[in-house]
């Protein structure tokens, strides 16, 4: 199950997965960005830096927009 529903990786890995399923889907609205576990606070605001910055650029710049 893991593997179908979660992205995860290098930001370029996140970006080709995200491309990935907008591809099967004939893309998509919008994105959930879900973090539960805050546990190392710095790790977890670098993963949103690094979604923000690097993959959602990527992503809009390739993705089917509506």
């Amino acid at each position: 199950m893991l593997d179908q529903l979660v992205i995860c990786g290098t930001p370029a890995q996140v970006t080709e997965q995200i491309l990935e399923l907008d591809e099967q889907l004939g893309g998509f609205g919008e994105l959930v960005y879900a973090g539960m576990d805050w546990v190392d606070e710095a790790l977890s605001v670098r993963s949103l830096e690094l979604m923000a910055e690097a993959v959602m650029p990527a992503v809009n710049k390739h993705a089917r927009l509506p």
